[in-house]
């Protein structure tokens, strides 16, 4: 009996390892997420800031890290976005803000389906930890005996 507890326990620790790497990955993964959806919602702000700017009008521009410059705006009404790689586009502003606005939402669903599993992997860890501890008791016993 002591040695099927013990393959049990030796079962439960692997399962642990292996949820709180998970854990860390998710833990990671979050803050990726976190920063992009951080850059995207900065982003959508200046691009609301320009809906009612003209051309040659001064403004305050957010360059990120809480830095801003003072810039003349040339054509407010077209914006040059990235795509990745290297690859960038010439759109309306209200092409962009419809892009950055649907990048947002993906960002923040995923957001919170990280979180949400981030969680569940949590409370899989409690769940493991309190049954390894019960298992260990009772060999502790059974030796004491």
């Amino acid at each position: 009996m002591a040695e099927d507890q013990r393959t049990l326990l030796q079962k439960l620790y692997v399962e642990q390892q292996l949820t709180d790497s998970n854990i860390n990955v998710l833990r990671q993964q979050i803050e990726v997420t976190q920063v992009l959806l951080g850059r995207y919602q900065t982003g959508l702000m200046v691009l609301k800031e320009l809906e009612d700017k003209e051309d040659g009008e001064e403004m305050l521009m957010n360059v990120g890290g809480s830095v801003f410059v003072q810039a003349k705006l040339v054509n407010p009404k077209e914006v040059t976005r990235a795509l990745g790689s290297g690859v960038r586009i010439e759109q309306t502003l209200e092409e962009a803000t419809k892009g950055v606005e649907q990048a947002v939402e993906s960002l923040g669903k995923q957001y919170e389906a990280l979180v949400a599993e981030h969680e569940k992997m949590v409370n899989r860890s409690a769940i493991l930890e309190a049954q390894m501890k019960q298992i260990a008791e009772q060999i502790q016993a059974q030796g004491a005996q």
